[in-house]
């Protein structure tokens, strides 16, 4: 990030405020949790045991050829020389750092897992981790939660999700040029026309809000004045940030690092792919380069949330946990074609502040099936324990951010092991 960069970030509310746009609603701070959450998403079924899974003493699990346990701090985890940013990521972050494995998804279909991995449920209609995050505390953000690149599911909370970057129309819908998208001829209104309807807005909105007689008129004229805040608080960001963001992960991380830091977003969801993470042959030269070039994007994701301000001008890793995952794992044994089929037990990292770090939570059985676990202190219970699934995982995100679950997911258990004391 360079100075300039720098310097509209820090000092982006001032430049709007003085423009006279409504920023009170972009960064307001809500009652509650400040954290706020990065979701990278590994479409296609990762291998755990390239990184997170060390089953080298487990004679039914295929390990990497050449890979070797690997301890740092209380975490052992596998190591490989082709993928020395595995290495280093940990050796820099092991102390904030929360893996996760032997979560089961109960399923081997891409979709359903996927599903399940970010909602619990493979029922539609049924909102994901992210985007109940993010209303949790909604009248805060312009766009609560933003998705660059990925799956979403936002259920009925699709007014708090927002997807831009290359797929998305947000820039074009905010500078006015989706007009030339049309095959008809559309004329723009000029800039003094644009603030003269702006005001008519606002003063109609207020007129609706004041006239309002029914609880649905109240949430009506309500979000509309919203809704025109945002739009306005946003129009004033174009210059400051590129929500036309590219493909490549590092531009996707650089412009979710940015909706954070300016409090334009609480989450945002950004999605690695490689090579291609479905590796039914080849496996482990796919997986294994697929881990180094992650790793990475993390270690640069992790600096850029060291380096940057968020709208209290404290650091952004202060307060931002990354939430890395995919949606399946892979089977223990080598296929023919020296590939590896779907499993429905994964693994899952997770890195920030409020987090038991410096751990790996579950493990597996001889048979590479997920472990029982005691859900109050995260260890293994084959007696008295639980399954560890991912509507559980789900459930302890939404705790980590002082959101009650059951509000959410009724009848699911949290896992209070995963979280620091």
């Amino acid at each position: 990030m360079d100075f300039s960069r720098r310097h509209f970030l820090g000092s982006s509310a001032a430049v709007l405020a003085s423009m006279g746009l409504p920023l009170q609603q972009a960064m307001a701070t809500s009652p509650g949790s400040t954290k706020k959450f990065l979701f990278v998403v590994n479409y296609g079924g990762w291998d755990p045991t390239q990184v997170f899974s060390a089953e080298f003493e487990n004679p039914n699990v295929d390990m990497p050829l050449d890979a070797e346990p690997m301890t740092i701090g209380n975490m052992t985890l596998v190591d490989h020389e082709d993928r020395r940013s595995v290495r280093e990521f940990f050796q820099r972050y092991y102390e904030k750092s929360l893996v996760v494995k032997g979560l089961l998804v109960p399923s081997v279909a891409h979709q359903n897992c996927m599903r399940l991995m970010l909602t619990g449920t493979t029922a539609t209609g049924t909102s994901d981790w992210p985007a109940i995050l993010a209303s949790d505390q909604a009248s805060s953000y312009p766009l609560p939660h933003i998705v660059l690149a990925g799956p979403s599911y936002p259920g009925s909370l699709g007014g708090v999700v927002s997807r831009t970057g290359s797929s998305g129309q947000l820039e074009a819908l905010l500078d006015g040029s989706i007009a030339q998208w049309s095959d008809t001829s559309v004329q723009g209104p000029s800039p003094q026309a644009e603030d003269i309807m702006d005001a008519y807005l606002n003063r109609r909105a207020k007129a609706v809000a004041f006239a309002a007689q029914s609880q649905r008129e109240q949430e009506f004229s309500e979000n509309f004045r919203l809704s025109h805040e945002r739009t306005q608080s946003l129009k004033g960001l174009l210059g400051v940030t590129d929500f036309g963001s590219g493909t490549s992960f590092g531009n996707q991380a650089r412009l979710a690092v940015d909706t954070l830091a300016l409090g334009i977003s609480r989450c945002a969801t950004i999605s690695f792919s490689g090579a291609g993470w479905d590796t039914h042959g080849n496996n482990d030269t796919t997986q294994s380069s697929n881990f180094s070039e992650l790793f990475t994007g993390l270690q640069d994701l992790m600096v850029r949330l060291a380096t940057t301000t968020g709208p209290d001008g404290k650091p952004l890793d202060e307060d931002t946990v990354v939430v890395v995952l995919s949606e399946m794992g892979r089977t223990p044994q080598l296929n023919e074609e020296d590939g590896k089929d779907h499993w429905p037990f994964t693994a899952c990292l997770v890195v920030g502040n409020g987090v038991s770090g410096n751990r790996v939570v579950g493990a597996y059985d001889t048979y590479y099936y997920g472990e029982l676990i005691d859900f109050t202190t995260g260890e293994v219970d084959r007696k008295t324990g639980s399954n560890l699934s991912s509507a559980n995982f789900g459930a302890t995100l939404l705790n980590l951010a002082d959101i009650d679950h059951n509000d959410h997911m009724p009848g699911i258990a949290s896992i209070p092991g995963l979280l620091s004391t």
